[in-house]
């Protein structure tokens, strides 16, 4: 072995982390239907549905336009100035554009936003369930992700109770709120959100507010963010990956006060450079055009679906299921399913794909 072979291998926070298990699936699902199997996948969180089409036009232009050198590394000003006039004109947000940077999707958008406010060992609470990348993420920032339960008892919202204790107990310093909520589709009304938004102020605690799905509600329910309620407080993602379909433009938002804004941007600076420039005129269109009747399609598709797999899951004995109230996923109750089977939702994951070929995602992280 070379003498310096030793030294080329993953620190000990790389290797702690743990792969996709969205992304685990669905390769598993990939690789059976390049096999020949017929396969259902129901894992990634992904429309199904092509990216509007004026926002694809305005990438295929930006490319046809020699628009692919580098930008500034929180965004071009027209998209910035862009995306801060749809954070207004579509949920009352004042930001200014000076508060609003561009990121390479959601996920390095919650990366920059994590790695700018956690210090080393500073504990993050996870409402639960949550998006299973929130943990590593948390980790990737030397944060201490620390969970929040909150069950189906409670439409799967945590309390001002629930949060003060665990931020007492664990003495935090941020929490991380996703509405609606990935997996379970929970969207809280306004009291319920003032409550969660005053337990944070009550504990002194930065909030990370994901709100990639809120174009996506059903049955009259209202997306309230946090940032409408306590800016100061309160960085926002979102962007168009999912009422757009976007997902593989890699291109997201993240906006609050300007000086943290300003920070994250300086980090990003030296982590990507600049989001892809192709990406970012997509994105302009995305914010800048008028596209509420192609999502209101869409989103009357997906209640359409949502009504479908419901009442069909509560046909299967050992399955509950309720109608969520915003994205496009449902979160099923799968105990008595397991129980009969003697596995985990991980184990259950795995036998619905190899008996069913369905790929699906285990409920719990």
């Amino acid at each position: 072995m070379s003498p310096h072979a030793r030294s080329l291998r993953p620190n000990q926070l790389v290797e702690s982390l743990e792969e996709s298990v969205t992304l685990a699936i669905a390769a598993l699902a990939r690789n059976m239907r390049q096999q020949g199997v017929d396969v259902i996948s129901l894992s990634a969180g992904e429309p199904d549905f092509g990216t509007v089409e004026a926002v694809g036009e305005a990438g295929i232009r930006a490319i046809r336009g020699g628009e692919t050198r580098y930008t500034a590394a929180a965004g071009t000003p027209e998209l910035r100035r862009a995306a801060a006039a749809w954070f207004q004109r579509e949920f009352g947000l004042q930001f200014g554009s000076d508060q609003v940077m561009a990121t390479a999707g959601i996920k390095p958008a919650l990366h920059m936003a994590l790695s700018t406010l956690v210090e080393p060992g500073d504990t993050v609470l996870l409402p639960a369930p949550y998006w299973a990348s929130y943990p590593s993420l948390v980790q990737i920032a030397r944060g201490v992700p620390v969970d929040v339960p909150a069950g189906p008892e409670q439409g799967f919202l945590p309390t001002g109770a629930d949060i003060r204790a665990a931020a007492r107990t664990h003495r935090a310093r941020g929490i991380m709120l996703n509405f609606p909520n990935n997996p379970s589709g929970a969207v809280p009304d306004r009291a319920q959100l003032e409550e969660i938004v005053a337990a944070a102020a009550e504990e002194d605690l930065w909030i990370l507010s994901d709100e990639i799905y809120s174009s996506i509600l059903y049955d009259g329910a209202e997306h309230i963010s946090p940032a409408n309620l306590d800016p100061e407080r309160t960085l926002v993602v979102n962007g168009g990956s999912k009422s757009h379909s976007l997902t593989g433009w890699r291109i997201g938002f993240l906006a609050g006060p300007a000086d943290v804004i300003a920070a994250a941007a300086r980090l990003q600076s030296q982590a990507i450079g600049n989001p892809c420039s192709i990406s970012q005129a997509a994105g302009l269109e995305a914010c800048a055009g008028d596209h509420s009747a192609e999502i209101a399609r869409r989103v009357a598709a997906f209640d359409s679906r949502r009504r479908f797999l419901v009442d069909a899951l509560n046909e299967i004995d050992g399955l509950a299921a309720t109608l969520p109230r915003g994205a496009f996923y449902v979160l099923a109750d799968a105990r008595p399913l397991c129980a009969r089977y003697g596995v985990d939702d991980v184990g259950l994951a795995k036998l619905m794909l190899e008996r069913a070929r369905v790929a699906v995602v285990p409920g719990t992280p």
